[in-house]
């Protein structure tokens, strides 16, 4: 492939995460703020679905660049790596919560776009707690995320971007009232987070 074509592949790949950032965190202050906007039984319309369903697809896209670009230093506990391994490749027992199968795949997955859209993730969830006033719209008495700690170690960063993949799930599944206040706070400012970093510096690349 020509550097042409990889610019192109990479122009487009962040137009996808764009929309997938901006369409995610319209459809989380649906859930904490516009109640109007379920239906009745207080799930998601199905017009709102498929936007989550893309979501889905991005954070597992981080997951993988997350194993893909682990390293592991001295100072890293052999018992933490092992606990982590096991958890990414063997624990998938809480989707049972949800009714959801995980299937094996036959198909091969190529390296494509997941360290992009990792590395994006990482500053995203390193800028929450930094996100200025004005750009913070969760409906909340001030105007801050300064609570909300960027994850520190592998093991914290890994749970993380697991919360956000949970909360995504259950906003298909859940009926809103039953969500948990500070997951689900903290993938929206996720969200807002990425979604800033596109308004604020890669505008220019799309």
């Amino acid at each position: 492939m020509s550097k042409l074509q990889d610019l192109s592949a990479t122009r487009q790949a962040l137009r996808e995460l764009a929309r997938i950032v901006k369409t995610t965190r319209q459809t989380l202050l649906a859930i904490v703020s516009r109640q109007d906007q379920l239906n009745r039984y207080g799930r998601l319309s199905p017009s709102q679905k498929p936007s989550l369903s893309n979501t889905l697809e991005h954070i597992e896209e981080v997951r993988e660049g997350f194993i893909i670009s682990h390293r592991t230093d001295m100072a890293t506990k052999m018992s933490e790596l092992r606990d982590m391994v096991n958890h990414v490749l063997l624990d998938w027992n809480w989707l049972a919560e949800f009714d959801l199968d995980v299937s094996p795949s036959d198909e091969l997955v190529l390296l494509d776009q997941q360290l992009l859209f990792f590395n994006h993730a990482l500053v995203a969830l390193g800028l929450v707690p930094r996100l200025p006033p004005r750009a913070v719209t969760f409906p909340q008495r001030r105007p801050t995320y300064a609570d909300v700690s960027a994850p520190a170690a592998p093991g914290e960063l890994l749970q993380r971007i697991e919360e956000i993949e949970r909360i995504i799930y259950q906003a298909e599944v859940m009926p809103a009232k039953k969500f948990e206040p500070a997951p689900l706070r903290r993938t929206y400012a996720f969200f807002e987070a990425s979604g800033w970093l596109v308004d604020q510096h890669l505008r220019p690349l799309l």
